[in-house]
């Protein structure tokens, strides 16, 4: 019996050699869709055209009577890994060695931390707590200090701290310690700070890019994007940090303050207002009807709870981005007086 195992296991280890070889293969043909698509000047993502890879997927998932939620996550995480080797084929400006300086030691700051070291940049995490940053850096094999000793050293400063820190003076206090360094935070709504910040680059002498990575720190961040908003200072720092971004795989999207805010209003505002409305509203009527829902799930059912689990988690995060977002309540206004249109009509028939 057990030799027979062992005979089956290396036959499975053949198959799984082939498996990876046809998507070596596979990584080859997306570097020439890549290298057109810098060519015609295209965008890395491309959603219709994944969209129609699930789909087939999908088919053959019937054909072959395979189980469609494990094959969902196998070809997501293909259309991932191709997205990030397109996205790679085109940083060019941002030397690898230089030293990013992680000011923040939160799941964001630690998993983006993680993605540089990876790439071989040289990352110092740093922050108010000193403790904090050294069990952060231990955890990464990154360098630790304090801001005073790191900041200097560093070519590039991100600021992964929270909204209060940038409105509680504590960036205020530590900016004499960025001249002539790229300095990025990560926030997801940019109105309450940007504007100040950008002031304060003009007068302590750095180059200012506000970005925000569409992804959180449960999210593999290869494959993904995120946005770019220079300010004054940080246009000549422009293609610098899109190469920055793009050396882990990240694709950049340059916008501009106010088409952010809007976008991000409808993307994210408006998606965890309808996702958690929606969740509420399964657990009261669920709970209403004496059901238990969760014994009749669908696909599409258990893909919308999982998203909404992982919301969850950044449940702060959620909030801070709906209270700061000059947009939110536009857009929750709008989509509740739809509801209401929708409602209305049905009942009228």
């Amino acid at each position: 019996m057990e030799v027979e195992i062992a005979n089956l296991r290396r036959e499975l280890e053949k198959i799984d050699s082939t498996i990876l070889e046809l998507i070596v293969k596979r990584m080859e043909i997306v570097k020439k869709i890549g290298e057109l698509k810098k060519k015609q000047g295209y965008l890395i993502l491309d959603l219709v055209r994944e969209e129609e890879v699930l789909m087939y997927w999908r088919a053959l998932g019937v054909r072959y009577n395979l189980p469609i939620d494990a094959l969902n996550d196998i070809v997501k995480s293909i259309l991932k890994l191709s997205r990030s080797v397109q996205v790679k084929m085109q940083s060019n400006a941002a030397p690898k060695g230089g030293t990013i300086c992680m000011v923040g030691y939160g799941a964001m700051a630690t998993m983006l931390s993680q993605a540089f070291i990876n790439e071989g940049y040289n990352v110092i995490i740093t922050g108010r707590d000193a403790e904090k940053a050294r069990e952060i850096a231990e955890k990464l094999g990154a360098a630790s200090s304090g801001v005073e000793e790191a900041l200097p050293q560093c070519d590039v400063a991100i600021l992964a701290l929270s909204i209060q820190a940038f409105l509680e003076g504590y960036v205020d206090k530590i900016v004499h310690l960025l001249k002539g360094k790229v300095v990025m935070d990560i926030l997801s709504s940019k109105t309450a700070v940007f504007k100040h910040l950008e002031e304060l680059s003009e007068h302590h002498g750095f180059s200012y890019v506000s970005t925000h990575p569409l992804f959180g720190p449960y999210t593999p961040p290869y494959g993904e994007r995120v946005v770019l908003i220079p300010s004054k200072t940080g246009l000549v720092a422009i293609d610098y940090v899109q190469s920055l971004w793009k050396t882990i795989g990240v694709e950049p999207v340059v916008a501009t303050l106010e088409e952010h805010e809007k976008a991000m209003a409808v993307v994210q505002v408006l998606t965890h207002f309808t996702l958690f409305a929606y969740r509420d509203a399964v657990e009261r009527i669920a709970a209403e009807l004496g059901i238990d829902v969760e014994k009749f799930a669908t696909a599409t059912y258990r893909d919308v709870h999982a998203i909404i689990t992982r919301l969850e988690k950044i449940r702060g995060v959620v909030r801070e981005i709906s209270v700061q977002n000059p947009y939110s309540h536009y857009v929750k206004s709008f989509f509740i007086g739809l509801l209401r249109e929708q409602a209305s009509s049905d009942m009228k028939g």
